[in-house]
């Protein structure tokens, strides 16, 4: 399998970074955020919810570089009032690419650790209120009122970041779990793949150098659809 991105792996892999983008910014923009508790909870219930459509892209575009291409996304749109949200998803997306890198790309179990780790680019929202509390509740004020804002400035000690560090890593182990096994229902990745892989290629290799397949290989034959329908 070819490991550099294609034309029609680029086309695909804007598609489903389109879907996950529009989700988060859904939830982290216009439905989370309407109860303070919720908004704060968002790297928890993004998590979850985007978890299943972070393992179908990884599933739809299995190439080196896909992972850090939507992690760049990702901190893109959450970069809008500081470059360090756009940092940040740059290192958990090449941590998360090493993490399902090569053949541990066709393993769900590597996906859905990839993703616990990816899930922290969901904390991009948020390191306004960290680097800059003061500029991020007047803006909460001129949008929600000055009574959210005082919510937020209540539940926002100084050691909040470790909360949204843990909410973000739940998040990544529920919305991988519930990505796992939608992959387990479609058959994916389908049993003995490899095996069958292999033994195409051997066969190839065969007729190429013109040679007499051995006996004790096991080919894939090809049989007319009226003989199959006997």
């Amino acid at each position: 399998m070819k490991s550099k991105l294609t034309t029609k792996d680029l086309i695909a892999a804007g598609a489903f970074a389109a879907i996950y983008l529009v989700l988060l910014t859904v939830l982290a923009v216009m439905v989370l955020p309407i109860v303070p508790v919720l908004y704060l909870a968002t790297p928890l219930i993004a998590g979850i919810v985007l978890g299943t459509v972070y393992l179908l892209y990884c599933v739809k575009v299995p190439k080196t570089g896909a992972i850090f291409i939507l992690a760049l996304l990702v901190g893109a749109i959450t970069s809008m009032a500081s470059i360090y949200p756009l940092i940040a998803a740059a290192v958990w997306g090449v941590v998360a690419e090493g993490i399902a890198a090569g053949k541990r790309r066709r393993s769900p179990n590597a996906l859905a650790a990839s993703y616990c780790v990816f899930n922290l680019t969901s904390m991009g929202p948020f390191f306004s209120l960290l680097l800059a509390k003061d500029a991020f509740l007047s803006t909460c004020v001129t949008y929600y009122g000055q009574e959210y804002a005082d919510t937020i400035d209540r539940l926002t000690p100084d050691w909040i970041i470790a909360v949204f560090v843990v909410l973000a890593l739940l998040g990544g182990i529920l919305g991988g779990m519930f990505g796992k096994k939608l992959l387990k229902k479609h058959k994916y990745p389908p049993e003995g793949m490899e095996d069958a892989v292999q033994t195409v290629m051997t066969q190839c290799e065969l007729w190429t150098d013109n040679v007499e397949p051995r006996k004790e290989e096991k080919l894939y034959q090809f049989m007319p659809e009226r003989e199959l329908s006997k």
